[in-house]
């Protein structure tokens, strides 16, 4: 009995820190795609977000940054969608996992 309970304890602090990297990960790649799209691009032309475009001889290389600033972000958003599946099945399995370490120590 002693066994399987330091057996589950072990496995669901390895679930518990897999939860949390998975879960930072995440949440970087997100605020990452977030930073791209709010934080200003290059001097004059300033945030992707709010990008209004002008008349003056920089437009063309403005025009560029914000869109690639914007392609950016898309892609770092598009492949922290998988990681944030991935951290939703970990905390689920995180909760089961509690549920058998608290059966075990009689609880």
């Amino acid at each position: 009995m002693e066994d399987e309970y330091v057996r589950a304890s072990k496995e669901y602090e390895g679930r518990a820190l897999a939860a949390k990297l998975v879960g930072g990960l995440t949440v970087a790649g997100w605020l990452w795609a977030l930073g791209l799209v709010l934080v200003p691009a290059a001097g004059l032309c300033g945030s992707p977000a709010f990008y209004q475009p002008t008349g003056f001889h920089m437009a063309e290389v403005c025009d560029s940054e914000v869109i690639g600033r914007i392609g950016g972000a898309v892609a770092v958003f598009l492949a922290t969608i998988p990681l944030g599946a991935l951290w939703a099945w970990t905390v689920v399995r995180l909760r089961d996992s509690r549920t058998v370490v608290s059966a075990l120590a009689g609880r």
